[in-house]
C-alpha cells in the first residue's frame, strides 16, 4: 500500500504541470493543482492551461487555435491571440521566446530571445510575463516586440486596461493606439513619426492584423476606419530599430508605411 501511495503521489506531481480542461471548452475548471508557469520546452496543446496560484487567472489554448487569458466565472477574456489555425500549440521555447506553432509553422511569437532558461509565468495580478532566471521581466502581455503576428490586437490605455503596443527590439520606437483612435508611430514616446490617416478619430478603437493579411483600425462597431491590407495571408507588421514600419510577407516587403 505504501508503494502504491508513493507511485500515485509521484504521478500527480508530474501531471500538475499541465492539466487538460473539460471538452466543453468553456472556462476551464479543475480541483487539481495546476502550475502557474511554462518552463523551457513545455507546451500547451488544445484544452490545456496554466493557472495563477490564487486561481483567479487562466491561460488556455483552445482547440480553435485561439490562446486566451481569462478570469473564471466572468465569461470574458482579458487578452487573446486568435491564430485561426485549429490544433495550434503554445510552446515556451528554449531560447526564451514564446511561440504558437501550427504543424511545423510558427504562426505567432511573443517576447524576445531573452535567455535560454527564461520561463512564462502567470502571476496573481494576471500580467502574463516572461522572466529570466534572475527574475527580470523581459516581456509581458502588453508588449509586442518587433513583429505583430496575425491574430494580434492593439488597443489604447483606458479605465479597464493598459495599452497594448508594438515595440522595436531596442524599445526606442513604438506603434501605439491613442484613446481618440489614432494609430501612431513614436520615437522615445515623444516624437511623432507617422500617423494612420483616420479622420473619424473614434474612441475605443482597436488595431487588428488578421490572418488574411489585413492590417486595419476598427471602431467600436467593428467597422474599419483605416486599412493597409496586403491580401497575402500570413503577412506580419514590423517596427524595426531603424524606425521603419513595414508589412512583410515571408521575406518580401509588401508595404512600407514609414
Amino acid at each position: 500500500m505504501k508503494a502504491f501511495t508513493a507511485l500515485l503521489t509521484a504521478a500527480l506531481a508530474t501531471a500538475a504541470a499541465l492539466v487538460v480542461s473539460p471538452a466543453a471548452q468553456a472556462a476551464p475548471t479543475s480541483a487539481t493543482a495546476v502550475a502557474d508557469q511554462l518552463l523551457p520546452g513545455q507546451r500547451l496543446t488544445a484544452g490545456q492551461y496554466i493557472r495563477s496560484k490564487d486561481q483567479q487567472w487562466i491561460l488556455v489554448m483552445r482547440a480553435t487555435g485561439r490562446l486566451e487569458l481569462l478570469r473564471p466565472g466572468t465569461g470574458t477574456y482579458e487578452w487573446a491571440i486568435d491564430t485561426g489555425r485549429k490544433g495550434s500549440v503554445l510552446r515556451m521555447e528554449t531560447d526564451g521566446s514564446l511561440s504558437i506553432i501550427y504543424g511545423r509553422t510558427k504562426v505567432w511569437s511573443g517576447g524576445a530571445k531573452a535567455s535560454p532558461k527564461a520561463k512564462l509565468v502567470l502571476p496573481t495580478d494576471g500580467l502574463l510575463k516572461i522572466l529570466t532566471p534572475q527574475g527580470k521581466s523581459v516581456w509581458n502581455r502588453h508588449m509586442v516586440i518587433e513583429t505583430m503576428w496575425p491574430g494580434t490586437e492593439l488597443f489604447a490605455a483606458g479605465p479597464r486596461n493598459i495599452a497594448l503596443s508594438v515595440f522595436s527590439p531596442s524599445k526606442v520606437y513604438t506603434l501605439q493606439l491613442r484613446p481618440n483612435g489614432d494609430l501612431e508611430l513614436m520615437k522615445n514616446n515623444k516624437t511623432l513619426l507617422w500617423r494612420a490617416p483616420d479622420p473619424s478619430k473614434t474612441p475605443d478603437s482597436i488595431a487588428r492584423l488578421t490572418a488574411d493579411g489585413t492590417f486595419a483600425v476598427y471602431n467600436n462597431f467593428n467597422l474599419p476606419t483605416w486599412t493597409a491590407g496586403s491580401k497575402k495571408p500570413g503577412t506580419v507588421v514590423q517596427v524595426r530599430d531603424d524606425g521603419s514600419l513595414v508589412l512583410i510577407w515571408g521575406r518580401t516587403l509588401v508595404k512600407k508605411l514609414h
